[in-house]
């Protein structure tokens, strides 16, 4: 701002230099003498007046030009380095975010590691406890046999009785375990029309009843759907002798029963 104020200062005592040289000449020789100059005087005098201050102005705007292109020179650099300390901060930044990037997708892998480890301690859980269910499932089923085993006997025993015909001493064997649900099922009517042309035993109606009673109330136990549900046990050969049993009148309650006469003697 100075270099300009100078510049400008210098350029306007050249502009007025001029007219006070002219004016100078004129009250030294007259405007006539300076008039009656011969032209190549003319231009000599003319350039010794305009020449030194035009080349005055021009130095000082070169000198001025220079002072200028110095402090944008300066200012340039200041930018430059201005520039370079916002792109190295911005080049840390970017690093920094990468980093936190890796972090994040670490952190992510490792929440994925840690939800399928999860997810297999979850189905390891579940099919533990699907086996427990399904060993104490199976263990009641074999209790329930066992007992509705001990019911077929004994109405096995009050169609064929305890001893062998024509003996009085040789006991009439029961068939073999895996038998004897289908020795049963094959005396029971296959429908309601064949199932009223028998007469039946009360104390038969009563261990049907009872046979009835217990594999049903397992049945309400069993679950609904999974390799062991309620159909699988109806189409086994309880079930279906639990079926056929179905079709037997109900028990008559108000006959009495001796309870030792249940299976016969």
């Amino acid at each position: 701002m100075m270099a300009r104020l100078a510049a400008w200062g210098v350029g306007l005592l050249a502009t007025l230099a001029v007219p006070a040289v002219l004016v100078l000449v004129v009250q030294l020789h007259g405007a006539e003498a300076l008039l009656a100059l011969p032209p190549a005087e003319k231009a000599v005098l003319m350039l010794g007046l305009f020449l030194p201050p035009a080349l005055l102005i021009l130095a000082i705007a070169g000198l001025v030009q220079r002072v200028e292109l110095v402090a944008l020179r300066n200012a340039l650099l200041r930018q430059s380095t201005s520039f370079d300390s916002k792109t190295l901060a911005t080049e840390a930044l970017i690093e920094e975010c990468r980093n936190q990037t890796a972090l994040l997708q670490e952190q992510v892998r490792l929440a994925i590691s840690a939800l399928s480890v999860g997810q297999r301690q979850v189905e390891a859980a579940q099919h533990a406890a699907s086996e427990t269910r399904m060993q104490r499932l199976v263990t009641e089923w074999d209790m329930v046999t066992v007992e509705l085993s001990a019911t077929l006997a004994a109405m096995w025993r009050l169609v064929y009785g305890w001893r062998v015909p024509g003996t009085e001493a040789a006991e009439l064997p029961l068939p073999p375990a895996s038998e004897l649900p289908l020795r049963i099922l094959r005396m029971l009517p296959a429908d309601a029309k064949e199932a009223a042309q028998f007469e039946v035993d009360e104390r038969f109606v009563r261990q049907a009843a009872r046979y009835r009673a217990t594999f049903r109330a397992f049945l309400d136990r069993a679950p609904d759907t999974g390799p062991l549900n309620r159909s699988t046990f109806r189409d086994m050969i309880y079930g279906r002798v639990d079926t056929r049993l179905a079709l037997l009148p109900r028990p008559n309650h108000a006959r009495v029963v001796d309870p030792h006469t249940l299976a016969a003697e």
